[in-house]
């Protein structure tokens, strides 16, 4: 963890905003990553690629370039990994004070959906922070991937680790059983919205579950990753109304 300290440090020294890996949760289950540098640059590398844009270190900008022949595979939001770059995914980011209020006409999908579920369970569900019995969150997850067993998930390792580990996560429960969770995760003043764990035999409990944890940390800027080349999903993050959606992008050579 000493190398993705050290990246992690400066890149706060550098203002970097945080993309949907900068978290030191995330980088610290990863096992092939570490630490490299050229004298000039530090970077995380994993395989074949530097995960992230070379940082400089002792500059206290850009303006030098970083190593040539780097396969970086994600940018920030404030500073390119220059070309030549290949679009990887969108990046979302939402206000969370925005939720509490959601007038207007560009709000009514996402209102109207984010209602239904507590309309037809009031009065019987509880969100806590208490984590239940392993077993009760492996029964979830069975069900949410089951439902997905015909889609590829990625990143399929961390996603298990955070479900049964995270540090931060919130579940969602209907007459006392287990029917959703929220897992996500923190870089700073910056909030990362890791999963959105519902059981799929429920309609409109993703947008409850979404709503829920935006409610729940008023103020925060977070950033809730991508849609993976999935139109549908896109589509519905879009309905979420982010405060900026921005393309990322990796260099290949």
């Amino acid at each position: 963890m000493k190398g993705v300290d050290q990246y992690l440090a400066r890149a706060h020294s550098l203002r970097i905003i945080p993309n949907f890996w900068l978290t030191r949760e995330y980088l610290s289950i990863q096992p092939n990553i570490k630490l490299e540098t050229d004298g000039k640059f530090i970077w995380l590398q994993e395989d074949e690629w530097a995960v992230f844009l070379p940082l400089p270190l002792n500059r206290k900008d850009f303006s030098e370039q970083p190593p040539k022949g780097l396969r970086i595979w994600s940018d920030f939001a404030n500073y390119s990994v220059g070309e030549p770059i290949q679009f990887l995914d969108w990046e979302y980011t939402y206000y969370s004070t925005n939720f509490f209020d959601m007038r207007g006409g560009k709000w009514e999908v996402f209102r109207k959906n984010s209602r239904k579920w507590p309309r037809r369970n009031e009065g019987c569900w509880t969100y806590t922070t208490d984590v239940p019995p392993v077993p009760e969150i492996k029964s979830l997850l069975i069900k949410w991937l089951d439902n997905k067993k015909d889609e590829e998930i990625a990143d399929s390792e961390s996603l298990i680790w955070f479900v049964f580990n995270g540090s931060h996560r919130a579940f969602l429960r209907r007459k006392g059983e287990l029917v959703g969770m929220n897992v996500w995760d923190k870089n700073g003043i910056w909030l990362i919205y890791r999963y959105c764990i519902a059981d799929p035999n429920e309609r409109f409990l993703d947008e409850f579950l979404r709503l829920l944890f935006y409610r729940s940390v008023p103020g925060r800027l977070v950033i809730d990753g991508g849609v993976l080349d999935n139109p549908g999903l896109e589509r519905f993050k879009d309905k979420l109304n982010p405060v900026r959606k921005r393309p990322v992008h990796s260099r290949m050579t």
